[in-house]
This record gives C-alpha cells, structure tokens and sequence, in this order.
C-alpha cells in the first residue's frame, strides 16, 4: 500500500511540478484540492481525524472572503473569529503528531504572508497528510535550505551580490518526497 501511495504522490508532483516550472502556476485549483480531499480522507481512514480538522479550518480560514460572500456574514472575515477552532484543531492533533500541525499552521502563514502560493501551502498540507512524520518535515527542510543556499551562491558568483530567487515550491516539494523515500530506507 505505501508503495501505491508513493508512486500516486510522485505521479501527481511530477504533473504539477511540470506545470508550476514552465508557468509558476497550475492550470486549475482542481489539482491541488482534490489530492488534498482524497489525503484527508486516507487520514480519517487512518484514524487521524484531528489532522484532518485542523486542515479544514485552516483551508476555510483561508477562503474567509469567499466565504463572507456566501454567508453574508462579515465577521467570518477575520481571523479572530476563527481562532478557536484553530487552536482546538491545533491542540487535538498535537497529540497524535507533535510536528505536523505545527508545519500545517507554518504552511498556512507562509500562504497568507503570500511567501508561498496556493498550490505550494495546499500540496504541502496534502502531502504531511499523508506522510505526518518528522523525517519527512526534516527532508523538506534540507531540501528547501540545500537549495535556497545553492541558488544564493550561484547568484553571489554571477552577479557579484547574494538575492533572494524566486523558487518554484512544487518541484522542491517533489524532491523533499522523493528524500523523504531515501531517508527511510537508510533511517
């Protein structure tokens, strides 16, 4: 089954990888909302559903002016009102997985600080999802710091001065899982 899961993940990344390369974006939001749908569900399924509730109130959190449009209500507006069920959804599934809800929140603020696009925060939300494990968080960091460093020396050596590259966090996402594989096979 993990095995099936890893080659559905790395299919998937491959695609929108490929997309987020030639064009920094996906062509619809369909191909990052429905893996994460199908990863909440495998997450229920594994008997995690506080991950899951804290994922859906981040993702709602997130969606708040489309959703005042649709409640006509405009205190969902504001992230105050929302707070306590992202601090009940945080406290749930701290307990079954120390590191994951705190990558989901820190996804999410890289999203509403726009650090990161929509795709980048909800593929990232969808994979720990699917992988809740501090070894996977650790391969994502080393590979977003590996790459952030090579590409500030490239651009120390070629123009004479370190800048900030903008990166496309698909791709980088890919090869985090792809470490990810190589770490548990050698951990």
């Amino acid at each position: 089954m993990e095995w099936i899961i890893f080659g559905l993940v790395v299919t998937w990344l491959g695609i929108v990888s490929w997309f987020d390369i030639r064009k920094y974006e996906i062509p619809h939001s369909a191909w990052v909302i429905i893996p994460l749908i199908g990863a909440c569900f495998y997450r229920v399924w594994q008997g995690d559903w506080a991950l899951v509730f804290l994922t859906v109130m981040i993702t709602a959190v997130s969606e708040r002016e489309r959703l005042i449009r649709i409640v006509q209500r405009e205190e969902i507006g504001r992230i105050i009102t929302w707070l306590p069920l992202l601090l009940l959804g945080a406290y749930l599934s701290i307990h079954v997985s120390p590191f994951a809800p705190l990558a989901i929140i820190g996804f999410w603020v890289a999203w509403e600080l726009k650090w990161w696009g929509g795709a980048d925060a909800l593929a990232s939300m969808t994979i720990i999802l699917i992988y809740p494990e501090l070894l996977f968080i650790i391969a994502f960091l080393v590979v977003h710091v590996v790459i952030s460093i090579g590409l500030a020396v490239r651009s120390l050596a070629k123009e004479k001065k370190v800048r900030l590259n903008k990166i496309p966090g698909l791709p980088l996402l890919l090869m985090a899982i792809l470490l990810f594989q190589i770490m548990q096979v050698v951990f």
